[in-house]
């Protein structure tokens, strides 16, 4: 049986700069969620600022203000 070598590439200083280039262009940060939007049950809980600088929860899979209420999360509170 032969066997296969696989070997590595050389990356020039040039395609390392463009791929980095690439990765940072393509991780830009989203915006941020908005009041009302929805989001996902995995979520539910998590607190963010949005782009009015106010505090925002999610909560019953909406985006709302946070006031301090406990999240709400209908599915995953009727299992008990």
């Amino acid at each position: 049986m032969a066997r296969v070598r696989i070997g590595l590439l050389p990356l020039g200083a040039a395609t390392l700069a463009a791929t980095s280039t690439l990765l940072v262009s393509t991780t830009a940060a989203a915006a941020p969620p908005e009041v009302g939007q929805p989001c996902a049950g995995a979520e539910i809980g998590r607190k963010v600022t949005d782009s009015k600088g106010r505090t925002i929860m999610c909560n019953n899979y909406r985006w709302q203000i946070y006031q301090g209420q406990r999240p709400s999360h209908p599915w995953a509170d009727n299992q008990r």
